[in-house]
Protein backbone atom coordinates (compact mmCIF):
# COMPACT_ATOMS: atom_id res chain seq x y z
CA UNK A 1 0.00 0.00 0.00
CA UNK A 2 1.50 3.41 -0.59
CA UNK A 3 1.72 5.93 2.06
CA UNK A 4 -0.60 7.65 0.67
CA UNK A 5 -2.52 5.16 1.21
CA UNK A 6 -2.16 4.93 4.78
CA UNK A 7 -2.51 8.80 5.71
CA UNK A 8 -5.79 8.93 8.16
CA UNK A 9 -8.37 11.29 6.80
CA UNK A 10 -9.68 13.83 9.72
CA UNK A 11 -13.11 14.93 8.94
CA UNK A 12 -14.69 17.48 11.26
CA UNK A 13 -17.62 19.26 11.30
CA UNK A 14 -21.59 19.36 10.23
CA UNK A 15 -21.82 21.06 6.34
CA UNK A 16 -24.57 23.42 6.73
CA UNK A 17 -27.63 22.93 4.97
CA UNK A 18 -31.06 24.94 4.83
CA UNK A 19 -33.93 21.95 5.63
CA UNK A 20 -37.21 22.27 3.57
CA UNK A 21 -39.33 20.95 5.95
CA UNK A 22 -38.67 20.21 9.93
CA UNK A 23 -36.53 17.59 10.45
CA UNK A 24 -38.04 14.60 12.92
CA UNK A 25 -36.16 13.47 16.22
CA UNK A 26 -34.32 10.53 16.00
CA UNK A 27 -35.61 7.72 18.33
CA UNK A 28 -35.52 7.75 21.93
CA UNK A 29 -32.66 5.39 23.47
CA UNK A 30 -33.77 3.50 26.59
CA UNK A 31 -32.99 5.89 29.35
CA UNK A 32 -30.36 3.61 31.45
CA UNK A 33 -28.70 2.40 28.03
CA UNK A 34 -24.91 3.71 26.81
CA UNK A 35 -24.81 4.20 23.28
CA UNK A 36 -22.81 1.59 21.59
CA UNK A 37 -19.44 1.68 20.11
CA UNK A 38 -19.36 0.99 17.25
CA UNK A 39 -17.15 0.61 14.39
CA UNK A 40 -17.83 1.26 10.89
CA UNK A 41 -16.54 -0.33 7.58
CA UNK A 42 -17.71 0.18 4.09
CA UNK A 43 -17.27 0.05 0.52
CA UNK A 44 -19.26 3.49 -0.79
CA UNK A 45 -20.93 4.17 -3.96
CA UNK A 46 -23.68 6.48 -3.56
CA UNK A 47 -23.21 9.20 -6.59
CA UNK A 48 -21.59 6.90 -8.74
CA UNK A 49 -24.48 6.44 -11.93
CA UNK A 50 -26.22 2.71 -11.17
CA UNK A 51 -24.35 1.88 -8.24
CA UNK A 52 -25.17 1.11 -4.75
CA UNK A 53 -26.57 4.07 -2.09
CA UNK A 54 -27.17 1.50 0.30
CA UNK A 55 -23.96 1.70 2.52
CA UNK A 56 -24.31 5.62 2.64
CA UNK A 57 -27.88 5.13 3.28
CA UNK A 58 -26.13 2.77 6.40
CA UNK A 59 -24.05 5.43 7.49
CA UNK A 60 -26.63 8.03 8.06
CA UNK A 61 -28.67 5.55 9.74
CA UNK A 62 -26.15 4.53 12.09
CA UNK A 63 -24.91 8.48 12.49
CA UNK A 64 -28.75 9.33 13.61
CA UNK A 65 -29.20 6.30 15.73
CA UNK A 66 -28.92 7.39 19.10
CA UNK A 67 -28.55 4.27 20.33
CA UNK A 68 -24.82 4.01 19.05
CA UNK A 69 -21.69 6.16 19.57
CA UNK A 70 -20.01 5.82 16.15
CA UNK A 71 -15.76 5.53 16.78
CA UNK A 72 -14.65 5.95 12.96
CA UNK A 73 -14.80 4.90 9.54
CA UNK A 74 -13.00 2.56 7.67
CA UNK A 75 -12.83 2.16 3.67
CA UNK A 76 -12.56 -0.60 1.99
CA UNK A 77 -12.82 -1.61 -1.79
CA UNK A 78 -16.10 -3.18 -3.43
CA UNK A 79 -18.86 -1.74 -4.34
CA UNK A 80 -16.14 0.88 -5.90
CA UNK A 81 -12.75 1.10 -6.61
CA UNK A 82 -10.99 2.11 -2.85
CA UNK A 83 -9.77 5.71 -4.93
CA UNK A 84 -13.69 6.47 -5.69
CA UNK A 85 -15.18 4.99 -2.39
CA UNK A 86 -12.65 6.76 0.15
CA UNK A 87 -14.21 10.38 -0.85
CA UNK A 88 -17.70 9.06 -1.04
CA UNK A 89 -17.41 7.99 2.60
CA UNK A 90 -15.72 11.34 3.65
CA UNK A 91 -17.96 13.26 2.31
CA UNK A 92 -21.03 11.50 3.71
CA UNK A 93 -18.95 11.57 7.18
CA UNK A 94 -18.04 15.23 6.97
CA UNK A 95 -21.71 16.24 6.05
CA UNK A 96 -23.95 13.74 8.36
CA UNK A 97 -21.51 12.33 10.61
CA UNK A 98 -20.61 14.01 14.40
CA UNK A 99 -17.63 16.04 14.33
CA UNK A 100 -14.02 15.32 14.04
CA UNK A 101 -14.66 11.81 13.16
CA UNK A 102 -11.97 9.93 11.47
CA UNK A 103 -12.15 8.32 7.93
CA UNK A 104 -9.31 5.98 7.17
CA UNK A 105 -8.00 3.84 3.72
CA UNK A 106 -8.14 0.25 3.75
CA UNK A 107 -7.36 -2.02 1.61
CA UNK A 108 -7.95 -1.69 -2.52
CA UNK A 109 -7.82 -5.34 -3.07
CA UNK A 110 -8.70 -8.93 -1.93
CA UNK A 111 -4.39 -9.21 -2.35
CA UNK A 112 -4.05 -6.91 0.20
CA UNK A 113 -5.28 -9.44 2.87
CA UNK A 114 -2.86 -9.25 5.23
CA UNK A 115 -1.31 -5.90 4.84
CA UNK A 116 -1.67 -3.36 7.23
CA UNK A 117 -3.21 0.07 5.95
CA UNK A 118 -4.07 3.50 7.30
CA UNK A 119 -7.71 1.55 8.10
CA UNK A 120 -6.16 -1.22 10.47
CA UNK A 121 -4.28 1.29 12.31
CA UNK A 122 -6.72 3.49 12.78
CA UNK A 123 -9.29 0.20 13.88
CA UNK A 124 -6.34 -0.99 15.73
CA UNK A 125 -6.07 2.21 17.92
CA UNK A 126 -9.67 2.43 18.34
CA UNK A 127 -10.05 -1.39 20.06
CA UNK A 128 -7.27 -0.68 22.62
CA UNK A 129 -8.63 2.41 23.98
CA UNK A 130 -12.44 0.36 24.15
CA UNK A 131 -14.07 -2.62 23.02
CA UNK A 132 -16.38 -2.56 19.65
CA UNK A 133 -19.09 -3.54 17.51
CA UNK A 134 -17.76 -3.94 13.96
CA UNK A 135 -20.57 -3.23 11.22
CA UNK A 136 -18.88 -4.50 8.13
CA UNK A 137 -21.00 -3.41 5.57
CA UNK A 138 -18.14 -4.38 2.42
CA UNK A 139 -15.75 -7.18 1.83
CA UNK A 140 -13.88 -8.50 4.74
CA UNK A 141 -10.47 -7.79 3.97
CA UNK A 142 -10.06 -4.84 6.25
CA UNK A 143 -11.34 -6.92 9.53
CA UNK A 144 -9.45 -10.01 8.55
CA UNK A 145 -6.20 -8.18 8.07
CA UNK A 146 -6.62 -6.51 11.92
CA UNK A 147 -7.17 -9.84 13.14
CA UNK A 148 -3.90 -11.38 11.50
CA UNK A 149 -1.91 -8.29 12.15
CA UNK A 150 -3.36 -7.73 15.47
CA UNK A 151 -4.80 -11.53 17.09
CA UNK A 152 -4.32 -9.90 20.88
CA UNK A 153 -7.31 -7.70 20.01
CA UNK A 154 -9.87 -9.86 18.73
CA UNK A 155 -11.12 -10.69 22.65
CA UNK A 156 -11.93 -6.68 22.35
CA UNK A 157 -14.05 -7.02 19.33
CA UNK A 158 -18.21 -7.63 21.02
CA UNK A 159 -19.20 -8.70 17.67
CA UNK A 160 -18.63 -8.53 13.38
CA UNK A 161 -21.68 -7.84 11.72
CA UNK A 162 -21.30 -8.80 8.10
CA UNK A 163 -23.72 -8.74 4.84
CA UNK A 164 -23.09 -11.83 3.62
CA UNK A 165 -24.41 -15.78 4.15
CA UNK A 166 -26.97 -17.59 2.46
CA UNK A 167 -28.68 -21.11 3.72
CA UNK A 168 -27.77 -24.31 1.46
CA UNK A 169 -28.91 -24.29 -1.96
CA UNK A 170 -30.33 -20.86 -1.49
CA UNK A 171 -30.28 -18.64 -4.68
CA UNK A 172 -30.45 -14.52 -4.69
CA UNK A 173 -33.28 -13.74 -7.33
CA UNK A 174 -35.02 -10.62 -7.67
CA UNK A 175 -38.13 -9.55 -9.80
CA UNK A 176 -39.16 -11.24 -12.72
CA UNK A 177 -36.83 -10.25 -15.82
CA UNK A 178 -33.77 -11.65 -14.59
CA UNK A 179 -34.15 -15.40 -12.84
CA UNK A 180 -30.13 -16.16 -13.31
CA UNK A 181 -29.48 -14.85 -9.87
CA UNK A 182 -26.72 -12.54 -8.18
CA UNK A 183 -23.75 -12.95 -6.17
CA UNK A 184 -22.94 -13.13 -2.24
CA UNK A 185 -21.04 -10.04 -3.60
CA UNK A 186 -19.16 -8.75 -0.26
CA UNK A 187 -18.24 -12.45 0.51
CA UNK A 188 -17.41 -13.58 -2.88
CA UNK A 189 -14.84 -10.50 -3.29
CA UNK A 190 -12.81 -11.83 -0.65
CA UNK A 191 -14.24 -15.22 0.75
CA UNK A 192 -10.06 -15.39 2.46
CA UNK A 193 -11.11 -12.97 4.66
CA UNK A 194 -14.19 -14.82 6.05
CA UNK A 195 -12.71 -17.76 6.25
CA UNK A 196 -9.94 -15.83 8.06
CA UNK A 197 -12.87 -14.78 10.79
CA UNK A 198 -14.21 -18.10 10.94
CA UNK A 199 -10.84 -19.47 11.97
CA UNK A 200 -10.92 -17.55 15.14
CA UNK A 201 -13.60 -17.31 18.08
CA UNK A 202 -14.91 -13.26 17.30
CA UNK A 203 -18.38 -13.56 17.46
CA UNK A 204 -20.12 -13.16 14.10
CA UNK A 205 -23.62 -11.46 13.03
CA UNK A 206 -25.03 -11.87 9.12
CA UNK A 207 -27.43 -9.56 7.63
CA UNK A 208 -27.45 -11.61 4.74
CA UNK A 209 -29.64 -11.22 1.27
CA UNK A 210 -32.58 -13.48 3.02
CA UNK A 211 -33.21 -10.20 5.35
CA UNK A 212 -32.53 -7.36 3.29
CA UNK A 213 -34.56 -8.89 0.22
CA UNK A 214 -37.82 -8.16 2.51
CA UNK A 215 -37.21 -4.61 2.94
CA UNK A 216 -38.01 -2.36 -0.39
CA UNK A 217 -36.90 1.32 -0.67
CA UNK A 218 -39.57 2.04 -3.40
CA UNK A 219 -40.23 5.87 -5.14
CA UNK A 220 -42.92 6.93 -2.62
CA UNK A 221 -40.33 6.07 0.09
CA UNK A 222 -37.69 8.35 -1.81
CA UNK A 223 -40.45 11.01 -1.78
CA UNK A 224 -40.23 11.19 2.21
CA UNK A 225 -36.52 11.48 2.43
CA UNK A 226 -36.74 14.10 -0.42
CA UNK A 227 -39.24 16.04 2.29
CA UNK A 228 -37.03 15.30 5.10
CA UNK A 229 -33.63 16.58 6.34
CA UNK A 230 -30.62 17.22 4.67
CA UNK A 231 -29.21 14.09 4.84
CA UNK A 232 -32.73 12.09 3.47
CA UNK A 233 -32.81 14.48 0.73
CA UNK A 234 -28.82 14.04 -0.01
CA UNK A 235 -29.64 10.15 -0.39
CA UNK A 236 -33.10 10.95 -2.42
CA UNK A 237 -30.85 12.98 -4.76
CA UNK A 238 -28.11 9.68 -5.20
CA UNK A 239 -30.95 7.31 -6.05
CA UNK A 240 -32.26 7.63 -9.00
CA UNK A 241 -30.23 5.90 -11.28
CA UNK A 242 -30.25 2.72 -8.94
CA UNK A 243 -33.55 3.10 -8.94
CA UNK A 244 -33.77 2.55 -12.74
CA UNK A 245 -30.87 0.21 -12.43
CA UNK A 246 -33.25 -2.36 -10.40
CA UNK A 247 -36.14 -1.56 -12.86
CA UNK A 248 -34.11 -2.02 -16.08
CA UNK A 249 -32.30 -5.27 -15.11
CA UNK A 250 -34.98 -6.66 -12.35
CA UNK A 251 -38.35 -4.90 -13.73
CA UNK A 252 -39.06 -3.90 -10.08
CA UNK A 253 -39.44 -0.30 -8.76
CA UNK A 254 -37.46 0.08 -5.70
CA UNK A 255 -34.65 -1.42 -4.59
CA UNK A 256 -33.38 -3.29 -1.18
CA UNK A 257 -31.24 -1.85 0.99
CA UNK A 258 -28.87 -4.05 1.83
CA UNK A 259 -26.43 -2.92 4.19
CA UNK A 260 -29.29 -1.27 6.43
CA UNK A 261 -30.02 -4.30 7.56
CA UNK A 262 -26.75 -4.64 9.06
CA UNK A 263 -27.25 -1.60 11.20
CA UNK A 264 -30.36 -2.58 12.37
CA UNK A 265 -28.88 -5.72 14.38
CA UNK A 266 -27.45 -3.36 16.38
CA UNK A 267 -30.30 -0.37 16.76
CA UNK A 268 -33.33 -2.43 16.45
CA UNK A 269 -32.85 -5.95 17.16
CA UNK A 270 -36.29 -6.51 18.30
CA UNK A 271 -37.44 -5.76 14.49
CA UNK A 272 -35.85 -9.07 13.42
CA UNK A 273 -36.45 -12.71 13.53
CA UNK A 274 -32.55 -14.44 13.88
CA UNK A 275 -31.10 -17.92 14.97
CA UNK A 276 -27.79 -19.08 16.06
CA UNK A 277 -26.53 -21.70 13.27
CA UNK A 278 -23.49 -23.56 12.04
CA UNK A 279 -21.46 -21.53 9.66
CA UNK A 280 -19.08 -22.56 6.95
CA UNK A 281 -17.29 -22.20 3.72
CA UNK A 282 -18.56 -24.61 1.18
CA UNK A 283 -17.59 -24.84 -2.60
CA UNK A 284 -20.32 -25.65 -5.21
CA UNK A 285 -20.89 -25.36 -8.69
CA UNK A 286 -21.05 -21.22 -9.68
CA UNK A 287 -24.67 -20.36 -9.68
CA UNK A 288 -24.31 -17.14 -11.65
CA UNK A 289 -23.44 -16.86 -15.01
CA UNK A 290 -25.10 -13.74 -15.89
CA UNK A 291 -21.85 -11.10 -16.69
CA UNK A 292 -24.78 -8.05 -15.85
CA UNK A 293 -24.94 -9.93 -12.77
CA UNK A 294 -21.56 -7.93 -10.76
CA UNK A 295 -19.73 -9.68 -13.54
CA UNK A 296 -19.88 -13.11 -14.78
CA UNK A 297 -17.48 -16.05 -14.01
CA UNK A 298 -15.75 -18.77 -16.56
CA UNK A 299 -15.03 -21.01 -13.38
CA UNK A 300 -17.22 -23.65 -12.84
CA UNK A 301 -17.21 -23.74 -9.09
CA UNK A 302 -17.05 -20.98 -6.39
CA UNK A 303 -17.03 -20.79 -2.38
CA UNK A 304 -20.31 -20.32 -0.73
CA UNK A 305 -20.81 -18.62 2.58
CA UNK A 306 -23.48 -21.37 4.27
CA UNK A 307 -25.29 -20.96 6.96
CA UNK A 308 -26.81 -25.20 8.27
CA UNK A 309 -28.54 -26.90 11.37
CA UNK A 310 -26.17 -29.75 9.79
CA UNK A 311 -23.29 -27.91 9.46
CA UNK A 312 -20.15 -29.72 10.58
CA UNK A 313 -19.49 -26.95 13.32
CA UNK A 314 -17.97 -25.63 15.62
CA UNK A 315 -17.91 -22.53 14.30
CA UNK A 316 -21.37 -20.41 14.28
CA UNK A 317 -23.14 -17.09 13.87
CA UNK A 318 -26.19 -15.78 14.67
CA UNK A 319 -27.97 -15.33 11.25
CA UNK A 320 -31.09 -12.83 10.48
CA UNK A 321 -33.84 -13.95 8.01
CA UNK A 322 -36.97 -11.78 8.67
CA UNK A 323 -37.91 -8.49 10.00
CA UNK A 324 -40.51 -6.36 10.74
CA UNK A 325 -42.65 -4.43 8.12
CA UNK A 326 -42.12 -1.39 10.48
CA UNK A 327 -38.45 -1.47 9.70
CA UNK A 328 -38.81 1.30 6.84
CA UNK A 329 -41.03 3.42 8.91
CA UNK A 330 -37.97 3.14 11.60
CA UNK A 331 -35.38 3.78 8.91
CA UNK A 332 -37.08 7.01 7.58
CA UNK A 333 -37.58 7.82 10.82
CA UNK A 334 -33.84 8.10 11.56
CA UNK A 335 -32.64 9.66 7.66
CA UNK A 336 -34.85 12.59 8.36
CA UNK A 337 -34.40 12.96 12.17
CA UNK A 338 -31.46 15.98 13.38
CA UNK A 339 -28.16 14.55 14.37
CA UNK A 340 -27.35 12.93 17.75
CA UNK A 341 -26.75 14.99 20.34
CA UNK A 342 -23.13 14.47 21.34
Amino acid sequence: MRAAARTLVALAGLLGACAHAPARRAPEPSATAEPLAVWLDVDTAAGIPQRDIDDAVAMIQAFRSPELAVRGVSVVFGNAPLADALPIAAEVTARFGPPGLTVAAGAASADQLGTPTAATDALAAALTREPLVILALGPLTNVATLLQTHPELAPRITEVVAVAGRRPGQRFTTGTTNARGHRDFNFEKDPEAFRALLAGEVPLTLAPWEVSSKVWVTPVVLDGWSAGSPASRWLADAAPSWLALWEQTFGVSGFNPFDTLAIATVTRPDLLTCEVLPVDVRVGPDDVTDPAMQGGSDRPDKPYLVVDPDGPGPRRARYCYDVDASFVDDLTARLTADPVSP
